[in-house]
């Protein structure tokens, strides 16, 4: 495999030639970088004339994740950034038998992460959820019972799963919250969990249902910006 950057069109490329058959293009936040793949067999022509081909795509792609402030997967290496409560922290992977759950040192700002030997990105990725679920699990009942006696409603049951919206509220008056809430500020997870509380009286999200929204968190909207 050779890497080199090149320069075509006022685009900057990284370009891998492998002994693959087909080529292809990516275009990597967070700074929409460009990376071609391209098979040995390849000339310099064919892969100059497909990338111009794709030039108008490439500067479309980039505009989004730059303007989107897009993030690049996380890998939950040493060094990354991971959230807590709203507060930022550096991840440190730590190898140790004895200790099996994820350390908060608050003066330094840095969250530990024990792992196994061999880790995958999957093994660390579940270890550091099994620890929001338990900041979860703790947090929960207080939040609920003070959102409760707010909104006067009180739900059948509250789970806490990865999901892709913040939470749900179905028919049958249980409560779903997202794993994630544990990453935010604490005030976003009463907010989530009075807007869930809500549709135990609204299941809508009409004029009756922003109404009482306005009464039980009167800064709803601006802590619905904050969340996204």
């Amino acid at each position: 495999m050779t890497k080199e950057t090149i320069i075509i069109e006022e685009i900057t490329i990284t370009l891998e030639r492998k002994n693959i058959k087909n080529m292809y293009l990516k275009i990597l936040p967070p700074e929409g970088e460009v990376k071609v793949s391209a098979p040995l067999f390849l000339s310099d022509e064919d892969i100059f004339n497909f990338i111009k081909s794709k030039k108008d795509w490439i500067l479309k792609k980039q505009k989004y994740i730059l303007e989107n402030g897009i993030k690049a997967p996380l890998k939950y290496d040493n060094g990354e950034t991971h959230y807590l409560w709203g507060k930022e922290y550096t991840l440190q992977l730590i190898s140790n038998e004895n200790i099996k759950h994820v350390l908060i040192d608050e003066e330094k700002s840095v969250m530990y992460l024990p792992i196994p030997k061999r880790s995958t990105i999957d093994k660390r990725r579940k270890i550091l959820n099994e620890f929001y679920r338990s900041e979860m699990k703790r947090a929960v009942p207080p939040v609920l019972d003070k959102c409760t006696k707010i909104v006067g409603r009180k739900p059948r049951e509250v789970k806490i799963r990865s999901m892709k919206n913040w939470g749900n509220c179905n028919q049958n008056r249980r409560i779903t919250l997202n794993l994630n809430l544990a990453k935010k500020d604490p005030e976003c997870l009463e907010y989530v969990m009075i807007h869930e509380l809500c549709h135990l009286i609204e299941f809508n999200h009409g004029k009756k249902f922003k109404k009482l929204m306005d009464t039980y968190c009167p800064n709803w909207k601006i802590i619905k910006k904050k969340i996204k």
